[in-house]
């Protein structure tokens, strides 16, 4: 199935996946090679970037970024041995932490995954590292919320940021490892880039009327979702009764990426619950102490 592909800028494109949610990858074109930003899900996908890459860039792909340690992001790495791999520390670490287990699982129940195997960065940074190939400058900067590991990427001379899983149809909070207040600051710190575009980590590109707006609603979507539940748990209300809020109630569309915005929704408020439970759990214990 053929993935879709967007240009954004002169040099810069877009690859969306047709198989799984959405998800994003790019590729920035230069004289002196590319930069590839995240793969797709599955070999015979990326394998399409590569086709692609044959023709508009003949000097090859230098650099392959890792933005986040997430399976849809990482598994096409290993098809580009010659390149670079880049990525934060962190996600180095969570990749030899918990992707190779998961990786195992996967392959026994989708048989296109059985020749993947994950490659692990060699050029690691800590806050933010810099790309400059063939007049173009690639800047790459930690962006937690979402996970701690994750990055934007800012191509500088097209007013492009690629914004991994910051940015989404709605934002995804469903994790252990997310940290809200980090999220809503990290959206915030992307007003001081002059946008012309945002690739999101899945679903559609935000272009630059959409740009200002998508960052404000999705840092208030995040305000109104805890208010919503520190409400309800105030008057003492269920679990029944915290779902009966609907995505649309908090100004998102129920449509982007076949509807599962809705299930992604229902997550964030479970999982803001659960926190508040053990929230006040731990001051009931603080208390008898």
């Amino acid at each position: 199935m053929a993935i879709i592909r967007t240009r954004v800028a002169d040099d810069t494109w877009v690859f969306t996946s047709d198989l799984y949610l959405e998800v994003n990858a790019g590729l920035v074109v230069t004289p002196e090679g590319g930069i590839l930003i995240d793969t797709l899900p599955f070999p015979s996908e990326t394998r399409q970037i590569i086709d692609f890459a044959e023709r508009v860039c003949p000097e090859g792909i230098r650099y392959v970024i890792n933005t986040v340690a997430h399976a849809d992001h990482v598994y096409g790495s290993y098809l580009f041995p010659e390149a670079e791999l880049v990525a934060h520390e962190l996600c180095r670490e969570m990749l030899i932490k918990y992707a190779f287990t998961s990786l195992e699982e996967a392959k026994e129940h989708t048989p296109e995954l059985r020749q993947v195997h994950i490659r692990l960065p060699k050029l690691v940074f800590n806050e933010g590292m810099v790309i400059r190939l063939g007049g173009k400058t690639v800047h790459i900067f930690n962006t937690p919320g979402p996970s701690p590991e994750v990055c934007a990427v800012h191509v500088r001379e097209d007013k492009v940021l690629f914004a991994s899983d910051l940015m989404m149809p709605v934002p995804l909070i469903a994790s252990p490892f997310s940290d809200v207040e980090q999220y809503k600051r990290s959206l915030s710190n992307l007003h001081d880039y002059n946008l012309e575009s945002i690739v999101q980590g899945h679903g559609d590109i935000l272009l630059r009327g959409e740009v200002t707006s998508s960052i404000n609603a999705s840092i208030k979507y995040l305000s109104d979702i805890e208010a919503t539940v520190d409400l309800l748990m105030a008057r003492g209300a269920t679990k029944h009764d915290l779902l009966q809020h609907d995505i649309e109630q908090f100004g998102r569309s129920r449509i982007p990426l076949g509807g599962i915005v809705q299930q992604f929704h229902s997550s964030n408020l479970l999982h803001l619950w659960e926190r508040a439970r053990m929230r006040q759990r731990q001051e009931r214990q603080t208390v008898r102490a």
